[in-house]
Order: C-alpha cells, then sequence, then structure tokens
C-alpha cells in the first residue's frame, strides 16, 4: 500500500479503493522502491517476449501485513518483554489501519495467477488492493490482538510522548542512521516515515478484487488471529 501512501504529509485515507485521488509522496527509500518496482510491473503490461505472445501483469497491493513469521510483530513483543510486559501507547487510537493476513496475502496471488492469462484484457494493468475482514484499528491496539493473549498489556489511553517530542526523537535517529552510515547498519523503528506513517489513518474498503478475479479471503480473522497468536506463544515457549 506504500505505493499510495500513507504519505508523510499526514493526509488520511478512508475506506478508499483503487480510484480514490490521494496525493503519493515518496520521500523515503522504502515506499519510493515499492512505487519505482510497481511502475515497471505495469509498464509492462502488453510487452512482446519470446515467443511473440505479450506479457500480462498487474500489481497487488496488500494493506499492512501481520501473521507468522512477522519480524517487527516480534521485535515488539521481544521489547515488551524487556518493560516488563508493558508497551506505552504512542499513537493516538483514533487512528486506523487497515491490515491483512499474510496467508490472504499469498491466496490472493494464487487467484492472480490463475485467471490473469484468461483474462488479460479485463486484468492486464490494474492495480488491486489487497485486503480482508481484519478489523480497522491503530496500529498498537491492533498488534494488542495477538501481544495481548502472550501477557502483554497497552498501556495509556492517550499517548504517552507528545507528537513533537516523537517528531524530535524520530529526526534523531535519522540523524543518528546517517552518521553511522559508514560504520554500521543502524535501523531503528522510530524514523520520521514511520512515524507519520502510524499516525495517519489508511483503510480501504473495495471490492474489485472479488469482481474480476472472484477474490475472497481464505482465512476468516478469527482464524488469522488464531494462527498469529499460536505463533507468538510457540516462539515465547521456544525462547524459554
Amino acid at each position: 500500500m506504500e505505493v499510495v501512501g500513507p504519505n508523510i504529509k499526514g493526509h488520511p485515507f478512508y475506506r478508499g479503493n483503487e480510484d480514490t485521488p490521494y496525493e503519493a509522496v515518496h520521500r523515503h527509500p522504502y515506499p519510493s522502491s515499492k512505487a519505482r518496482a510497481e511502475q515497471l510491473v505495469l509498464e509492462a503490461n502488453g510487452r512482446k517476449v519470446r515467443g511473440g505472445l505479450p506479457l500480462v501483469t498487474c500489481a497487488l497491493r496488500p494493506t499492512g501485513i501481520y501473521g507468522e513469521g512477522h519480524q517487527i510483530m516480534r521485535d515488539i513483543y521481544y521489547q515488551g518483554l524487556r518493560l516488563g510486559g508493558r508497551l506505552f501507547r504512542a499513537i493516538p487510537a483514533s487512528v486506523e489501519h487497515g491490515r491483512v493476513y499474510v496467508g490472504n496475502v499469498a491466496w490472493m496471488h494464487v487467484l492472480v495467477a490463475r485467471e490473469l492469462q484468461q483474462r488479460p484484457a479485463l486484468m492486464g494493468g490494474q492495480v488491486y488492493f489487497c485486503y480482508d475482514k481484519s478489523p480497522y484499528k491503530s496500529y498498537e491496539d491492533f498488534n494488542m490482538e495477538f501481544l495481548g493473549p502472550c501477557g502483554l498489556r497497552l498501556v495509556g489511553t492517550r499517548p504517552l510522548l507528545p507528537y513533537w517530542l516523537l517528531m524530535l526523537l524520530a529526526a534523531l535517529n535519522a540523524l543518528l542512521q546517517w552518521l553511522l552510515r559508514p560504520l554500521l547498519l543502524y535501523a531503528p523503528l522510530l524514523n520520521p516515515y514511520t512515524l507519520a506513517m502510524a499516525n495517519t489513518t489508511f483503510t480501504v474498503s473495495t471490492n474489485k478484487a472479488q469482481r474480476h478475479f472472484g477474490y475472497e479471503p481464505l482465512f476468516s480473522w478469527e482464524e488469522s488471529r488464531t494462527r498469529t497468536i499460536r505463533w507468538m506463544q510457540a516462539m515465547d515457549s521456544s525462547a524459554q
């Protein structure tokens, strides 16, 4: 979804679809590389390949992916353990994000692989948001759906630190990352891009994938949540 946003200006994207106007502003390498990659994929649609047949391409835009093996979720979990089983709220609960289970992202890829060559005129050159029935919540409140059953609790109904202070810390992290670049890889979770992204509502609501190639989530929210919690509990058991 970073091909579109959230942008660093903090413009909300509320229940948008593939045709919703939105100013994409890319200054960080992560979203910039995704936008360029999607552009290359879409430009390749219709290009003749060896044998003279045309290449058919489309692009999928998953919202924030979660599920088994999620490295950031693992990092947040261990951070909470180091803080005595607590995480401190840094994002207003009113900020909503769309999230999608990794199994449903894989399932959409399978469906596209099956249908793309059969429906080139319809699907070729198109973009599709990839999402499921996971609830719209703030990034932290959504993570607590999995971290809570694993013994962590989120402290505070409001952000512990004011936004201006988080901006200052993010800028300092970015400066430190730049200074240390010749010596080592320093990749802090908090930087100006991730702060803007976490504090900007970005949710999608579209049935384009269902209309064009019959996408329906393979895993329900309840099953996605259960599978992710089991992975985290197994991770905790192996660590002990």
